[in-house]
């Protein structure tokens, strides 16, 4: 069987032979539906395209880097939602164009850096998805400096507008920390992210207004910011339960760290829904299979990632950063009434 060629793409489409070549060759003269069917018909058929041929004559790499914080070799404990996750769907939306995501791993933030200044530098890559914003990140700075598309998974607060999709922070813990409130409980803990990310201190500000709103004190003894493993989860847990006025509703930021609330309950030999209860916010949905299974904000990964990837290919096709950015509000799901009932 001979070889698949651009004639064989175009008798395939009925499209014209030039038309098929601007197409493969991602030309601005064609239409994006246009496009997307010479691209299914050329994978139907087999055709390869000579990518290195196709980036002397545009300059671009057809490579998307996504940074993403990868845990280290010694590192055991759970953390929720991994990069591989995220990779899926940014994958996914990218399925039906020239571009494919290519995995930066990086193990701090430091790294996170230097790797953005290389990839900017060298044109190692078309565009850059990031996560584990700052509040004021240095590295949203220096690629709009480069104005280099970028597309951030979460948002900052003190840089210039940029892309973004993120969770709805501050409505998901001004609902969450009302509803604990309404149903009678004035001690509510909050285990949040590490204190330097943005949407850390998106929750404890959204936290802080709600339990003002609610009419309660806000006592930070009542906070815990740092990795959210089942680990940090019991630890505080174990603390927060000895307080001599300890909570009654503790809000998990990820379902690792509420894993590991529930442990903290068995050591200090406490009963979900009579001494307390926990509430988290979570990608995977595995707090369903919790005994007993407890209320959840559910966001389905797939949705920012695959968002994540539909607005990198718009940034790197010109689009305005500020027609780029979504909250994405998660589903409230109550597996629990989550008022104290006193056996």
């Amino acid at each position: 069987m001979s070889r698949p060629t651009i004639k064989t793409i175009a008798q395939e489409t009925g499209l014209s032979i030039a038309t098929v070549s601007k197409a493969l060759n991602d030309s601005p003269q064609v239409r994006p539906e246009t496009r997307a069917l010479v691209v299914a018909a050329a994978e139907r058929v087999g055709y390869q395209l000579n990518m290195h041929g196709v980036q002397l004559r545009t300059g671009k790499t057809y490579q998307v880097a996504a940074i993403m914080t990868a845990p280290g070799p010694k590192q055991n404990e759970w953390e929720g939602v991994e990069y591989a996750q995220l990779l899926s769907g940014i994958s996914w939306a990218l399925e039906d164009s020239p571009y494919r995501v290519s995995l930066y791993a990086v193990r701090s933030f430091e790294e996170s850096i230097a790797t953005i200044r290389q990839i900017v530098s060298l044109k190692k890559a078309d565009g850059i998805i990031v996560s584990g914003t700052h509040a004021d990140d240095p590295r949203v700075r220096l690629m709009q400096e480069a104005d280099f598309p970028f597309v951030t998974y979460g948002t900052t607060i003190h840089n210039a507008p940029h892309a973004y999709v993120d969770a709805d922070n501050e409505q998901m813990i001004r609902l969450s920390v009302a509803r604990l409130a309404e149903r009678g409980h004035s001690r509510i803990a909050l285990i949040n992210p590490m204190a330097d990310l943005s949407y850390s201190l998106t929750r404890l500000e959204a936290y802080r207004k709600a339990l003002d709103i609610a009419g309660l004190v806000f006592d930070p003894a009542l906070t815990a910011h740092g990795h959210l493993t089942p680990a940090f989860g019991r630890e505080n847990v174990l603390h927060m339960s000895s307080l001599p006025n300890p909570p009654t509703a503790y809000i998990c930021a990820n379902e690792a760290s509420a894993l590991g609330a529930f442990s903290g309950f068995h050591a200090r030999g406490l009963v979900h829904g009579r001494d307390a209860v926990i509430n988290a916010t979570d990608d995977l949905n595995v707090s369903q299979y919790f005994a007993p299974p407890i209320t959840t904000y559910f966001l389905p990964i797939h949705e920012p990632s695959e968002m994540l990837g539909r607005y990198i290919l718009r940034r790197m096709e010109g689009e305005a950063p500020e027609a780029l950015q979504t909250l994405i509000m998660p589903k409230l799901i109550e597996r629990s009434d989550d008022r104290l009932v006193k056996s």
